[in-house]
């Protein structure tokens, strides 16, 4: 899973946008974008692509930029299931 939580904040902090400036800017509340930032949920690509815009940067620029969080990975349990 991508950490695009931390790419958001740290766009955000060398702008000194405060999370409800963003959450404005891309339509959604304060309390949600926190979530996105803390990667609690999963967001619209039309809403990446909004913030993209704010910090006038390419969606892929924030998703190269995002490191690949290991610790996120839920393993699947092989209880006697057979996988083709």
């Amino acid at each position: 899973m991508l950490d695009i939580g931390n790419t958001l904040r740290r766009y955000r902090d060398e702008r000194k946008y405060t999370q409800q400036y963003v959450a404005n800017i891309i339509g959604i509340s304060r309390v949600a974008y926190r979530k996105w930032e803390n990667n609690e949920v999963d967001f619209a690509l039309s809403q990446l692509k909004k913030i993209a815009d704010l910090y006038e940067i390419h969606i892929h620029e924030i998703i190269i930029q995002s490191k690949f969080n290991k610790n996120q990975i839920i393993p699947i349990q092989q209880k006697g299931h057979q996988y083709y």
